[in-house]
């Protein structure tokens, strides 16, 4: 029987009495991170994996990584034939399968992959199959790595389940691993360099607040007359605490002007807040740069960088991506299913997220308009000089499209006839 995601015990061996998943965000202290990056360079995935999804909840490393795999998720999609074999067969298979893609990787999955994969390093699943009398289709689901881990003794990826420790055997029809750097790939896992970024922003967020109820607002100072008693000054501390809700306070004085009364005391170091804003943007920096491989922002720019949310993630990471996870389905996935459908691994097709870089319509817009200026130059020059100069090849040299457009023959009036004179 295929192991599923449900075979995962309660409460796996690795983890303590008190499990790591019952840690919020906050309570992520160094010394915890410390262990869980220590065990997961060592292939035990237990508590990075509970650390990515706490990452996850942050808003801006969560945001980039978002990003980055809706990147891959929004790209144009084909299915190709396989390369190889009667390529006939080929396209008759490619076409099959891809009326039935979306069962066989639905979007999600193919998410699901990727963003382990890019914070770990490391995504496992399995498929279970199911027949409807012609077609063998498999059902991809992705294991939460919480319950991965590799044994280093026997070389070997495993997955815990209720019935013990399971090797994971890529492509053999029921398992996947996805690793795209290859063996041990999880020492480049974006976990690594986000551990940090995400503690300190952790801690500037924690630090500001408290810093914002201490020294944010004005403190009110209470004056009260040196001869006043006590019930007097009690009278007087209750009205100032109902202040914030009534906005009224009765201030009684004497006929000399003296009495109780009310001073605002500004905050000293007013500007100490520029710090934190200082350490999050560091963290952001660094959030960027460890997910999309660039700190650049679509802000900046002309308006075609704006309008193309590919321009925050650097290309040769966006085709990795896509070509990595296209490889990973077709052959841990798409060759088992050609071998048990087709009788033939060879025949599997080739999925392809096109990561191909659009044209870019600032660049070719600037160009149309530098060679239509130095076109009327041209012209302007070899009319004076008593040349002419070839539009169609010029146009053609500056990447311009051109085609000629007949001209339409000349209407000649009928003649007219004898009865019409």
């Amino acid at each position: 029987m295929t192991p599923t995601p449900d075979d995962i015990p309660r409460r796996p061996r690795s983890l303590s009495a008190r499990s790591l998943q019952d840690l919020t965000p906050g309570e992520w202290s160094v010394s915890a991170v410390r262990v869980a990056l220590r065990q997961h360079m060592e292939g035990d995935f237990s508590r990075s994996a509970l650390l990515v999804d706490s990452l996850r909840g942050d808003d801006r490393i969560g945001g980039d990584l978002r990003t980055r795999v809706m990147a891959v998720s929004g790209l144009p999609f084909r299915i190709d034939p396989s390369p190889s074999g009667d390529q006939r067969r080929a396209k008759m298979v490619a076409a099959e399968l891809a009326g039935g893609w979306s069962r066989i990787c639905p979007p999600s999955t193919a998410r699901a992959l990727l963003r382990w994969a890019i914070m770990l390093q490391v995504a496992v699943g399995t498929c279970a199959w199911t027949s409807d009398g012609h077609r063998w289709t498999p059902d991809l689901k992705v294991w939460h790595p919480q319950h991965v881990r590799f044994d280093s003794y026997r070389e070997a990826m495993q997955v815990q389940t209720t019935a013990g420790l399971v090797d994971v055997t890529p492509g053999d029809g029921t398992w996947v691993l996805y690793q795209p750097e290859g063996d041990r790939s999880w020492m480049e896992g974006a976990v690594r360099g986000l551990a940090v970024p995400y503690l300190m922003r952790t801690y500037a967020r924690r630090d500001w607040n408290r810093w914002g109820e201490k020294h944010g607002l004005p403190i009110t100072g209470a004056v009260v007359p040196e001869n006043a008693d006590k019930a007097d000054k009690d009278g007087f501390f209750a009205d100032l605490r109902k202040l914030g809700s009534e906005g009224i306070v009765l201030l009684p004085r004497n006929a000399e002007g003296k009495g109780f009364d009310l001073e605002m005391i500004e905050p000293k170091n007013v500007e100490a807040f520029k710090g934190f804003e200082r350490a999050l943007y560091h963290c952001d920096v660094s959030a960027a740069v460890a997910l999309l491989g660039q700190a650049s922002n679509a802000q900046e720019g002309g308006s075609f960088a704006k309008a193309n949310v590919l321009d925050l993630i650097r290309q040769d990471l966006l085709e990795a991506d896509a070509q990595s996870l296209a490889q990973l389905i077709r052959d841990q996935v798409l060759k088992p299913w050609a071998a048990f459908n087709f009788g033939d691994a060879d025949l599997a097709p080739v999925p392809v997220w096109d990561a191909t870089p659009p044209a870019d319509a600032k660049r070719n817009a600037e160009t149309t308009k530098t060679a239509g200026e130095a076109l009327d130059l041209w012209m302007t020059a070899a009319a004076k000089a008593g040349f002419e100069v070839d539009f169609e090849t010029f146009a053609r040299a500056a990447g311009v499209p051109v085609k000629r457009v007949p001209k339409p023959a000349p209407v000649v009036p009928p003649t007219p006839t004898a009865d019409e004179n």
